[in-house]
């Protein structure tokens, strides 16, 4: 693949940013907190594996498109009181209120 020249405008600077991950990394595997220590070299995993794609896009490969959304959280369900006494599943509590909140003075 050819270089792109948005990669060489950049090159300087992962010359300086890898070996910067790769020193963090290795101190990641000295802390004495074993909880600490495999949190840190887990986080500078995925960063180096980040910064590989950024570098990656820069030299003009091709985008793996947009992540799809995480589904939005379903509202709780109410029950309502009908008519005929029966308790039915209203649609979907919406958090809205019906006229003022403070007591009348």
């Amino acid at each position: 693949m050819a270089k792109n020249s948005n990669t060489s405008a950049f090159d300087r600077d992962f010359g300086y940013l890898m070996p910067f991950l790769d020193r963090v990394a290795a101190a990641a595997a000295e802390l004495e907190d074993a909880s600490a220590r495999a949190e840190l070299t887990r986080l500078m995993v995925e960063e180096r594996e980040r910064w590989q794609r950024i570098q990656a896009l820069l030299g003009g490969a091709q985008g793996r498109g947009a992540p799809a959304p995480a589904p939005a959280p379903e509202a709780p369900r109410v029950a309502r009181a009908s008519a005929d006494g029966l308790h039915e599943a209203a649609p979907l509590a919406t958090g809205l209120t019906v006229g003022s909140l403070r007591g009348s003075r």
